[in-house]
């Protein structure tokens, strides 16, 4: 059988849904039949112990049910030989017979996947033979004592069941149609989000790899014409361009890895302002906007060196696109953890948009006035890779404009060092620390 024919068997109504209402009214009918059996309302003396018996069961089991059990068919099966208990305490059977019938199709249907239900209908109809048809051939002298008391509460009794089962059923499906819209709608949003994130994705390769074609394509055309400065220019142009679509595949791969629980950290003590000093060269470089880092050197982080400069570079990319001219890179040492700031004096965040700007592909600019660079992905990766790390990423406000994105990480120790700040060569901007190096340690993917 098929995927599809499976599911055309599946019953209209999930039993859990109306699971609770459901055997709430069948525990009150236990509780009518009890108590009609302790009064002595029923006619025959015979009968109240097992009219008592039957109630008392009904109605323990109704209450176990209301929490347990993902099926109906033990609720109509008790409920079938209950009822059909009831039919030979009788001398006239008929109407409850009647009713009951119909709660049993009607629950059978709604609750049940067809074969199933067909089956609990046939075993209702084999339980009610012995009240409708054996016994008056049986007994054809019985006499037709009516018991209106017990006539009455098992009628209405079942009546209402049945109507509490209909008005959960209709709910339940209600429910379902708007969890079947909102299902549809979240695929819609994704497909959405596919594409719109195909269109980034593509913008953001496009530009580096024409600047990467177009600059090797005039060296190898013109090669002996050019001087060698320029040829300087066009492979620093050429690395910088590489880097970006590096950083950006890191990024893109860096999502399923987080998401799935296999990212992989190799945690090392390290030099932070060694680390700052290096990313802040690699973001910065020929950028003309002047970026000053006050990381003091022998400041000994505990994390994954590789990932530190991945969250560094993206607080900084967007410091660098989004922050105006002027950057600032600060560290506050607490008792455990070291935090750094990467502050700006751009137009800053609105305060709606403090925790959405860390969300997947989200950028505060849209339409024309979106930014031509990024796919939305730096900061949410930043938040995530710190939080992995024993950290976190998170934006304070700055007075009276700007932005600030703090970085906190495990602090291993503080050297004391005793050498003077020195300045880092980043091209144009300056960038001042205690403890610069060269190039970072490559990513521990």
């Amino acid at each position: 059988m098929s995927t599809s024919d499976l599911a055309r068997l599946r019953a209209p109504v999930e039993y859990t849904d109306v699971r609770a209402r459901l055997n709430t009214m069948r525990a009150f009918f236990g509780a009518a039949l009890t108590i009609l059996a302790i009064t002595g309302l029923t006619q025959s003396l015979d009968a109240a112990p097992w009219v008592l018996l039957v109630g008392l069961y009904l109605s323990g089991d109704a209450l176990w049910r209301r929490g347990h059990g993902a099926s109906a068919i033990p609720m109509l099966v008790t409920d079938i030989i209950v009822i059909g208990i009831i039919s030979m305490l009788r001398d006239d059977p008929g109407l409850i017979e009647a009713v009951a019938f119909l709660y049993v199709l009607t629950g059978a249907l709604l609750l049940l996947r067809i074969p199933v239900a067909i089956v609990v209908i046939a075993f209702a109809v084999l339980v009610g033979i012995p009240a409708a048809v054996v016994r008056p051939i049986l007994d054809p002298n019985v006499s037709a004592t009516r018991e209106l008391a017990l006539d009455m509460v098992v009628v209405v009794a079942i009546a209402a069941i049945m109507a509490t089962l209909l008005y959960g059923a209709v709910q339940a499906l209600h429910a379902s149609t708007m969890r079947h819209q909102t299902a549809l709608n979240a695929e819609r949003r994704a497909v959405e989000l596919k594409d719109e994130f195909v269109s980034m994705v593509s913008h953001e390769f496009r530009t580096p790899l024409t600047s990467i074609a177009g600059f090797s394509e005039t060296l190898r055309a013109t090669w002996s014409e050019l001087g060698k400065e320029e040829i300087e220019e066009f492979l620093i142009i050429m690395r910088q361009e590489a880097h970006h679509l590096s950083s950006l595949v890191e990024d893109i791969l860096v999502i399923p890895r987080i998401e799935a629980g296999r990212l992989r950290l190799r945690v090392q003590e390290f030099d932070l302002a060694a680390e700052v000093a290096a990313t802040s060269r690699l973001v910065f470089a020929d950028t003309g906007k002047e970026v000053n880092a006050a990381i003091p050197g022998g400041v000994m982080v505990k994390a994954d060196r590789g990932r530190t400069g991945q969250v560094l570079r993206n607080l900084l990319d967007n410091a660098r696109k989004y922050g105006g001219d002027a950057v600032e890179i600060e560290g506050e040492a607490g008792t455990d953890i070291y935090t750094i700031s990467v502050s700006d004096n751009g137009p800053g965040i609105a305060e709606d948009d403090w925790e959405r700007v860390f969300e997947h592909f989200e950028q505060v600019s849209k339409g024309d006035s979106r930014s031509d660079e990024g796919v939305g992905l730096g900061l949410p990766i930043a938040r995530q890779l710190a939080r992995a790390m024993g950290g976190d990423v998170w934006y304070v406000p700055r007075f009276p404009t700007g932005a600030s994105f703090r970085f906190s990480m495990p602090l291993s120790r503080i050297i004391p060092q005793a050498v003077a700040p020195t300045t880092a060569d980043t091209g144009s901007p300056e960038v001042s620390t205690h403890n610069p190096r060269a190039e970072p340690e490559p990513d521990s993917g």
